[in-house]
């Protein structure tokens, strides 16, 4: 009820200019918007807009991300080539769809292995471009 107030004072307002002469040309069209600002009048329609585009632009997007980070952690399977979020490479030897742990291989000679959660896996099959171009730089450096 105090909003139904409100307007009836904004109202009132509009009807008697300052000037006291009723509909005075220039006046009246600034009083009354027309178009677009009629659908603005309802404080609540800028909102509701507001929160639609943020919803569009920032909610959803993030959303969709979440969903196909599960996918992929969830995939991850036995000589997976993975990138874990502190940046170590590896390649996984054992990795049990009930468990969070996935047990990684860092080094082929000295067979070292390490455990690291499922969550902190950021990436799968990122680094065979690397590890080709890693082998050519050193064996050009071992024949020099």
């Amino acid at each position: 009820m105090p909003i139904e107030f409100l307007g009836l004072l904004a109202q009132d307002g509009a009807a008697a200019p300052p000037g006291g002469v009723p509909g005075a040309g220039a006046e009246g069209a600034a009083q009354n918007p027309g178009g677009l600002g009629v659908l603005f009048e309802n404080p609540l329609l800028p909102i509701g807009i507001l929160f639609f585009l943020f919803y569009f632009i920032v909610l959803a997007p993030e959303k969709k991300r979440k969903r196909k980070e599960q996918e992929m952690l969830s995939q991850i399977g036995k000589n997976d080539r993975v990138v874990t979020a502190g940046g170590i490479h590896g390649v996984v030897v054992s990795s049990r769809p009930e468990s969070q742990v996935v047990t990684i291989r860092i080094d082929d000679k000295q067979n070292v292995r390490i455990r690291v959660n499922r969550s902190a896996i950021a990436r799968v099959g990122g680094d065979v471009g690397t590890e080709q171009s890693d082998n050519g730089s050193s064996s050009s450096e071992d024949d020099d």
